[in-house]
Parts: C-alpha cells; structure tokens; sequence
C-alpha cells in the first residue's frame, strides 16, 4: 500500500508541474530586436518619440530581447502611430466634462531578420482615464494620460511578440 502512495504522490507531483514556464515563446533564434523611430501619422506632435523610448524601456525590462542596432537584430520592429484621441467619458450634472477618455493606437510590423518573414504584424492600442482639473505635478494632465497609454501600448507590444508563435 505505501508503495502505491509514494507512486500516486510522484504522479501527482509531475503532472501539477507541467505546462508552466518563465520563458518567453519565442523561437530561440531570436534574440535581440532592433526598435526603429515609430512614425506619427496623427496630429498630436512627438507622440512618435514617446513610444520609441517607451519600447526600448519595456523591451529592457522585460530583458527576453536585447535591443540593438539594425544590423545587428534578429528582429526589426516598425511601429506607426496611427490614432490619437481625446473623447469625453464622463459629465458631472453641470454637463461639464469630468473624465476625458485618451486612446492611442499603432499599426505594428516585427520582422524576423534571420528568416526573411513577417514574424508579428497588427493592431495594438493603449487607454487612460483622466480628470482635466486633477493636478498631475509634471504639467498638463492629458500629457501625462498620453504618456501613459503610450505606455501601454508600448507594453502591449512587447507582450505580443514575445507570445507570438
């Protein structure tokens, strides 16, 4: 009978530890990314900077690629923001604007260098909230609501491609 529990408690030990890792998903020829200037093809000036530096941050952080030069990349990574809006989402009793809604969106191309094809292609988007009134510290509150969402999309990026496969 012990016998049998030792063998029931390894069985059960080895299949509860399956199907779970820290690794990325990514094919193991890559390994590094090149992160190209975003292109802007909105009207909100320097959003295209914002989400340049903000790849390149996520992509440190998240440390599964290593950001490089061009010639140097397995992964070269185009990014055109190509939406930017401001809408109102919420009104007091007044119908005065309370909360203003900020949507970023880009147009996203990662081609693997190595094998010469599309590796991700899509659509990513980013969302902030934000209250006109309420005092931010670092100026304009919609600037900062930007500056978030483009941090987020950023984010969302790098999600996708390295769950990619």
């Amino acid at each position: 009978m012990r016998t049998w529990n030792r063998l029931a408690c390894a069985l059960l030990a080895s299949v509860s530890c399956c199907g779970y890792s820290a690794r990325s998903l990514l094919p193991p020829h890559l390994r590094t990314v090149a992160v190209l200037p975003a292109t802007n093809s909105t009207t909100r000036p320097g959003i295209e900077e914002m989400l340049t530096d903000s790849l390149v941050a996520a992509f440190g952080a998240d440390r599964n690629l290593r950001v490089t030069s061009l010639e140097d990349a397995d992964l070269v990574l185009n990014v055109d923001v190509n939406s930017y809006s401001k809408t109102a989402a919420v009104f007091d009793e007044e119908q005065t604007v309370s909360v203003y809604d900020v949507v970023v969106s880009a147009q996203v191309e990662a081609e693997d260098q190595v094998r010469s094809e599309v590796f991700f292609k899509g659509p990513v988007s980013g969302r902030k909230t934000y209250d006109p009134e309420e005092s931010t510290g670092t100026g304009d509150p919609e600037d900062a609501a930007a500056a978030e969402a483009v941090g987020e999309v950023a984010r969302e990026i790098v999600r996708r491609i390295l769950t990619q496969w």
